[in-house]
């Protein structure tokens, strides 16, 4: 089967295509024949080792173990599936994410997958997977958990306040529909170019950090989601509420301590503050993933997807995507 691996540390020129054996499903695992997948931030960061923190994980002088397929996001056709799974047949559309999606199969533990819903291209669901679980959870982590409720004759509670940062990339347009599926008043940041697409995924109102800055003005915000990775915590915290959250899963800065810095500040930060400011990474959850494909089989969320590629085009998708201009998902084929 085709495999798109890197034996060595570097840029999407490493990344090359090699014959490898089929994968087997194990106990509680899921063989799926891969359609289609995306470019994340993960997956470059992986590429090229950098931060070096990657390394204590991936290898420290070349990527392990060698021959893993890059890639994480999945969407396919489930080939086999593995003692005790009661979820999925053969045949079964699925997405979610794992380790190894850049080939022509994966094998994915239960856990990592959900049914794809009727009437969603396998291509779409392939940019699902880490960007939307990031958005689900990381507007969860900053007290948006659901809409608000009122009784009959009750005065209608004033909507939380939230401004995303980053808002036309791949985890922020899926950050927008889920803010305003659950109840929020959206403020959207984003380029000159991409004003008029976060207005359409429902955003309230939308600033150009092109011409305004955001960090300026009165404490107005219950949540500040930060996906750009390029603002100091101690601005943004200007502009919350007395007991607003900061939370930021941007790109770390620098090479070597630079990610940790970053999160230890906002943690000591929350310990001497009614406010909350945190960094955090998404985890796989099951009950996550189902969630987003109820929204997407409804059409109450989409996801909008930049480019596709195929994958014999696997360097310039992942190079498209770490420029950081693509609007939405880079997705790729299979």
């Amino acid at each position: 089967m085709k495999s798109i691996v890197a034996t060595t540390y570097g840029g999407p020129e490493v990344l090359r295509a090699v014959d490898a054996p089929p994968p087997v499903a194990a106990e509680g695992q899921v063989l799926v024949r891969v359609a289609a997948s995306s470019v994340n931030p993960l997956d470059w960061h992986e590429l090229r080792g950098m931060p070096y923190l990657v390394r204590i994980a991936r290898g420290l002088r070349a990527p392990k173990p060698r021959g893993q397929a890059m890639g994480s996001d999945v969407a396919g056709v489930v080939e086999s599936v593995g003692p005790g799974v009661p979820r999925f047949t053969v045949g079964d559309r699925v997405l979610g994410f794992g380790l190894g999606a850049w080939s022509e199969l994966m094998v994915v533990g239960e856990a990592g997958l959900v049914h794809v819903p009727d009437g969603l291209p396998l291509t779409d669901a392939g940019g699902v997977g880490v960007a939307a679980i990031t958005a689900l959870q990381g507007l969860r982590r900053g007290g948006l958990v659901a809409p608000l409720t009122w009784a009959p004759g009750e005065v209608e509670p004033m909507r939380p306040r939230v401004l995303i940062i980053g808002a036309s990339g791949g985890v922020g347009t899926f950050a927008v529909q889920i803010a305003k599926l659950l109840g929020a008043h959206v403020t959207a940041v984003t380029s000159t170019r991409n004003l008029e697409l976060v207005a359409r995924l429902g955003a309230d109102d939308v600033i150009d950090y092109t011409t305004t800055e955001v960090t300026q003005g009165l404490p107005r915000f219950d949540l500040v989601f930060e996906l750009a990775g390029n603002r100091r915590g101690r601005d943004l915290a200007r502009i919350l509420t007395p007991t607003g959250a900061l939370v930021s899963c941007g790109a770390p800065r620098g090479q070597w301590v630079g990610p940790l810095v970053g999160p230890a500040v906002l943690a000591v930060r929350s310990w001497f503050s009614r406010r909350t400011f945190t960094s955090f990474l998404a985890k796989r959850d099951t009950a996550d993933l189902q969630q987003l494909a109820d929204w997407l089989g409804t059409g109450a969320l989409r996801v909008v997807v930049d480019e596709v590629y195929p994958v014999e085009r696997i360097a310039d998708a992942v190079a498209h995507a770490e420029a950081g201009h693509a609007r939405g998902k880079v997705v790729v084929t299979l």
